[in-house]
């Protein structure tokens, strides 16, 4: 995301409250700007405080933790997109035993502080990912398609089973199966597209893997959108309505790069050797998944294709070649 935040089309025309962890993260922190920028009331839990650029997300407060908050604190939504990221190296049994924990207490805080709060907020957005659904071939993915058993469902399940104990307590419950977010600054088309800028055009093993991308701002729109939807609630697919596979995607961003690219396939062993399981989980599997309930609700895409998608991406992005 740039420095300049993009105002949120949907949402709802009066102030909420909303208390949101993970806050300062990709999706997080344009996503705060946004809310703010709209005229919402931000709270946001962050273990080391405010950031040194506290500025950038207006006039939010911070927590480090959700104890400092009464019981007569107001409340009216919650989004918790805390936890550790999936990426940055080789995963081990440590690695996953953090990204699971993460998650789940974090969640369990937010529980345990709904639980005592006198006003009840009314709905949280947790995320989850398109990871739920486990590694697939081809067959479209609406929000009540089957799974498949592997890790990456194993940890979306069970967050989505902890974020489930809210809704006795009142809430409206959305799980956003989020896809790969592409935006301005940092994230996963900083790392696709890391290889173009040097003159290599990649693909990862025989490309025929499906890629579920999102735009950012769709991310940002999206979470508007659900806080004013009162019927929207359980899985929500947070992907673009064309998924693409991973040899289309390269293709795509290959015609946006201006200077020449030599396609160079990456095989799968190699990408086994160098980043162990996670190959296999995140980089070599996809999943076609569609947001059925999102368009059967009315939304509309800003970024319906991944060529409007790539156009606005690329054409804000520093290019070391020009």
């Amino acid at each position: 995301m740039s420095d300049t935040t993009i105002a949120l089309r949907d949402g709802t025309s009066h102030t909420l409250r909303i208390l949101m962890t993970g806050g300062t993260g990709f999706i997080g922190r344009p996503l705060a700007a946004a809310l703010g920028l709209a005229g919402h009331d931000l709270l946001i839990l962050s273990r080391g405080g405010p950031p040194p650029a506290k500025e950038a997300w207006g006039q939010a407060r911070f927590v480090r933790d959700l104890q400092q908050l009464g019981c007569d604190e107001h409340i009216d939504c919650i989004i918790n997109l805390a936890g550790e990221p999936l990426a940055g190296g080789r995963w081990n049994a440590e690695r996953k035993a953090r990204f699971l924990g993460s998650r789940l207490q974090v969640t369990d805080q937010l529980l345990q502080l709904v639980q005592r709060l006198e006003h009840k907020p009314e709905v949280l957005l947790n995320a989850s990912a398109v990871g739920y659904y486990g590694h697939q071939q081809d067959q479209p993915l609406d929000e009540g398609a089957s799974a498949r058993d592997c890790f990456s469902h194993q940890l979306c399940a069970r967050w989505e089973e902890r974020a489930g104990a809210f809704e006795p307590l009142g809430l409206r419950v959305c799980l956003l199966r989020i896809g790969v977010v592409l935006g301005r600054d940092g994230g996963p088309l900083a790392e696709l597209r890391r290889p173009f800028d040097w003159g290599i055009a990649t693909q990862l093993g025989n490309g025929r893997q499906w890629l579920p991308w999102i735009h950012l701002q769709d991310v940002l729109d999206i979470c508007a959108f659900a806080l004013g939807q009162p019927q929207l609630q359980g899985a929500i697919n947070l992907t673009a309505p064309e998924p693409v596979t991973q040899a289309e995607f390269s293709r795509a961003l290959r015609r946006q790069i201006t200077h020449p690219c030599l396609p160079l396939p990456v095989p799968a062993w190699l990408l086994r050797l160098l980043v162990g399981e996670m190959a296999d989980e995140i980089l070599l599997s996809g999943q076609r998944v569609v947001p059925h309930k999102l368009l059967q609700h009315g939304y509309v895409f800003r970024y319906p294709t991944l060529a409007q998608a790539l156009i606005d991406l690329t054409s804000t992005v520093g290019n070391p070649h020009t």
